[in-house]
């Protein structure tokens, strides 16, 4: 027994030897960048962070690609897979706007106690992370030394600076929260600490591990570079006091960051992206970071005018998580620029070209592999190759199962004429049939899983040896062989039949292409010169016309969003009655801040032409002024109506994209009342006593124990909560021409509510609607077949010859026809010498239309052929052969 033990262990480990030294299927597959970068990126939590290195706390730069770039942001379009960190790059620039103009607004000594508060602060720091799950991850605001005016502190003197104020929000992982019976994460838990409080507490430090972006801005000591780095925009606000009475109108110059050229250099850009850091001992999630700076006077209050300058006082810093960013394993070429460091990772085989797809954060196969010009896919697979289908392949799936097939007789495509032949070498055997029959069953659909496909390996690898020693062996016979020159048969085919017969639904919808172009005729017949004599319903579109607008639009809503749970969590939450010891409570919320809030949205944008803020009737109430003496505004002022909107001023050549120049307006002033508009009144119904649906968001703020910020502690009030909306309880409303006087165009416009506590805090109630207004010509248009539920106005209007091509929308320019591919279908192939593998949309419109209108077109040219065919014609010859030979055989067979 003792033996039989010892040669099962032998026996086992020798197994196990084997084993570990024999390659796996995936040992073919070489180390790569995107492996370095993963490696630094796992060996890095929360329990060792703060032992390591600053170095090993960040990635490379290059690890972020196709970062956004304020210069280049209106020259050149951002595809979806970047929509997110634009939205972060915006959503700093908006926090920077804001504070810069609220604290040169405020400026004077009167205005010291207006200034926002330790809880406005905090509030809107939380609204940034709330109002974008997916999108913001954590939201701050730095000051650098000396450069803060505390209004929340009784003891501390008027005109005193504390030395640092540091406060970050981030969104906390809340699983294991005493109140979260159901131990998931919710991902509404956000805290909220002051990082100049505690120990390590120096963020200006060049030894603090968290702050790749404070050498961007801070300390801004030389005045050498103030004309440059610093611009000025102008603001206009008109304000109304009195309902329908516009009382005065004030012009505000304010420093902001700068506005650069398209030549400007990246130290002159106003915000900066940085790269992947680890945010150790606060989310502990590696992050990416887009900062932008705070422009104040500084001193702020002082007698002598000529010391004081624009300073960068602060920075504000919106995060994004690294692992939703989508990274492009796609090679560095034209139209996909450096730097990438995971350039080149893709594993497409030489036969095909990688294009990104987005949704896949930081993980490979977020790629797929088309055929290049020349080639077709293999009848075995449908599409494109799929990146994440490759990466988990043997190396002998990868090598026979990823390529496509040559296409032998290509053709060139001519401007006015039929195509010629270039090149005449396949045989007239069908191999596609012949394959099929060989390695399916007659019963097996074409299509198959990737699981079938993993089958066919071992059979593909057969057939492509027999192929090669087929051929090895022709060439050894007959050295050389002549080609002879294929006859292309260019008989007309007779007209059909008129008779009825059953046939497949065409998959353009000429009823819909008519409705497409009433749409586009009424959206380019309207304009600011003619506007003011259409009838009111010619101002509107259908809703249908603005498909796509949730999705191609969410980063300009979300914005919206993000002030409706500012405005709902401080309405909730804050008594200007309170006070806490030596810390004072906020106040309440000024007509100042409402303004500076909807004009930092419209300026942070370009794709916002406006933005609003509407109380409803009697909802919004101020604190009395500081020096108030009459009795009737002791406990605070409440307006009727007050509805702050901001837009953009039109330049003198009608583009208000690139402007400096905003205006502001209070919608109290005017003689119609805005809480009758239709927009209004159906939200306030919709949302008037029903709250079930608002989501509880919870904040858990930390805030220094002193003055000179040696610990944290916490709030009075720790955990507060609040109740919100989300993006899908706000509405896009359809499409409509603003002919107002203000920027005469057309938009589409967004809306959602929020909500504050009643007169007694015994209830909460609807309080007004936030609105960000979007330009439509941003809009793109989906062509392409959909279902009959889909609410599109232009699906099914796409040209493709649906016999033998799919459709596929593209990423649109404008709001226009034409941004589709007609990609040919499986068992087709694209015949023509170019550099594409499908038709442009635009040059199917364009040509459609020729043929229409009776010009020389090569519309009918524009179809895939057949796989294996040489003509995208048939011949009568073959056809007749084909019939009579059918027939003799069905003759046959009764005989027999």
């Amino acid at each position: 027994m003792a033996t039989i033990g010892r040669v099962c262990v032998f026996l086992f480990m020798s197994f196990w030897a084997f084993y570990l030294v024999s390659p796996t299927p995936f040992t073919w597959m070489k180390r790569d960048r995107w492996d370095q970068i993963n490696e630094v990126f796992s060996n890095v939590t929360a329990q060792n962070c703060r032992s390591k290195d600053k170095a090993d706390l960040m990635l490379p730069v290059d690890s972020v690609s196709a970062v956004p770039k304020a210069n280049e942001i209106l020259s050149s379009k951002t595809y979806s897979n970047r929509s997110a960190l634009l939205h972060v790059h915006n959503m700093a620039l908006n926090r920077a706007f804001f504070y810069s103009f609220i604290f040169q607004r405020l400026n004077q000594t009167w205005d010291f106690e207006t200034q926002p508060g330790l809880m406005y602060i905090y509030m809107s720091m939380s609204a940034d992370i709330s109002a974008s799950p997916g999108y913001i991850n954590g939201s701050g605001i730095f000051f650098d030394n000396n450069c803060y005016y505390p209004n929340w502190y009784t003891t501390l003197p008027f005109n005193f600076t504390i030395p640092l104020f540091g406060p970050k929000a981030w969104r906390e992982d809340d699983y294991n929260e005493p109140t979260n019976y159901l131990r998931e994460p919710t991902n509404n838990t956000i805290s909220i600490w002051d990082l100049a409080a505690g120990n390590s507490r120096n963020y200006t430090d060049k030894r603090y591990k968290g702050n790749p972006w404070v050498n961007f801005w801070l300390p801004d000591i030389k005045a050498d570079k103030d004309s440059a780095r610093k611009h000025t925009y102008s603001v206009s606000i008109k304000y109304s006091n009195i309902t329908g009475v516009f009382t005065e109108e004030m012009s505000n110059e304010f420093y902001g960051p700068q506005l650069p050229g398209s030549e400007s250099p990246e130290d002159m850009l106003p915000v900066r992206i940085t790269q992947p850091y680890f945010d150790c001992g606060q989310s502990n999630r590696w992050i990416v970071t887009a900062s932008a700076p705070v422009v104040e006077y500084m001193p702020r209050y002082s007698d002598f005018m000529l010391m004081r300058r624009p300073r960068f006082t602060a920075v504000y810093t919106i995060d994004i998580e690294f692992e939703r960013l989508d990274m492009n394993q796609c090679p560095i070429m034209q139209g996909n620029p450096g730097p990438n460091a995971f350039a080149g990772t893709a594993r497409c085989r030489p036969t095909t070209s990688c294009e990104p797809l987005m949704g896949f954060g930081f993980r490979r196969g977020g790629y797929q592999c088309v055929c290049n010009p020349g080639y077709y896919y293999p009848w075995w697979h449908d599409g494109p190759f799929l990146g994440v289908e490759m990466e988990e392949a043997t190396r002998e799936e990868y090598e026979l199962g990823f390529d496509c097939l040559t296409i032998q007789d290509r053709q060139v495509l001519p401007h006015d004429k039929n195509p010629e032949f270039v090149r005449k070498r396949r045989s007239v055997a069908n191999a596609k049939n012949r394959f099929l029959a060989e390695v399916m069953e007659e019963t097996q659909s074409v299509r198959m899983t990737h699981r079938m496909k993993r089958h066919l390996i071992p059979k593909i690898k057969e057939i492509r040896e027999n192929v090669k020693r087929e051929k090895r062996e022709a060439e050894a016979a007959h050295p050389k062989v002549t080609i002879k020159k294929r006859h292309t048969a260019r008989i007309k085919a007779k007209e059909e039949s008129k008779a009825h017969r059953r046939r497949k639904r065409e998959a353009t919808d000429e009823n819909a292409v008519n409705r497409m172009r009433n749409i586009l005729d009424r959206y380019r017949g309207i304009n600011k010169l003619n506007c003011r004599q259409q009838p009111a319903h010619k101002l509107f579109l259908p809703g249908d016309a603005a498909y796509g607008a949730e999705k191609q639009f969410e980063p300009q809503g979300r914005t919206a969003l993000r002030l409706a749970h500012f405005l709902s969590n401080f309405l909730q939450n804050v008594d200007e009655y309170e006070e806490f010891g030596n810390l004072r409570g906020d106040r309440r919320l000024n007509e100042t801040q409402i303004f500076a809030e909807v004009i930092a949205n419209v300026m942070a944008d370009f794709k916002i032409v406006g933005a609003g803020v509407f109380f409803d009737r009697y909802k919004f109430r101020m604190s009395p002024p500081v020096n108030n003496t009459d009795p009737r505004f002791v406990n605070g002022i409440t307006r009727e109506f007050f509805g702050p909107y901001a837009w953009r001023e039109p330049d003198p050549t009608g583009s208000v994209r690139a402007t400096s120049n905003f205006k502001a307006i209070d919608f109290a002033g005017l003689k119609t009342y805005y809480t009758d508009e239709p927009w209004f009144q159906d939200m306030k119904a919709r949302w008037a006593t029903n709250f079930v649906h608002l989501k509880k968001f919870t904040a858990k703020p930390m805030i220094r124990s002193d003055i000179s910020g040696t610990s944290l502690i916490r709030f009075e009030y720790y955990p507060y909560t609040y109740r919100a909306p989300q993006y899908e309880d706000g509405e896009w409303l359809r499409p409509q021409f603003k002919c107002n006087g203000r920027y005469d165009a057309w938009v589409v416009p967004y809306q959602v509510p929020f909500f504050g506590w009643d007169d007694i805090k015994a209830r909460l109630e609807f309080k007004g609607v936030v609105t960000v207004e979007v330009a439509l010509s941003e809009l793109g248009m989906n062509q392409c077949p959909q279902d009959y539920y889909v609410p599109n106005a232009f699906k099914n209007t796409a040209r493709c010859d649906f016999k033998s091509q799919y459709c596929t929308p593209m990423e649109a320019w404008e709001f226009r026809e034409g941004f589709y591919k007609c990609e040919c279908r499986q068992g087709f192939e694209y015949t023509f010498v170019d550099n594409n593998w499908y038709f442009d949309g635009q040059t199917m419109e364009d040509e459609y239309k020729k043929m229409m209108a009776g010009q020389p077109n090569r519309y009918e040219t524009l179809k895939c052929r057949i796989s294996g065919a040489a003509s995208t014609r048939f011949s009568l010859a073959v056809m007749a052969a084909t019939i009579v030979m059918t027939f003799l055989l069905q003759t046959g067979f009764k005989r027999v």
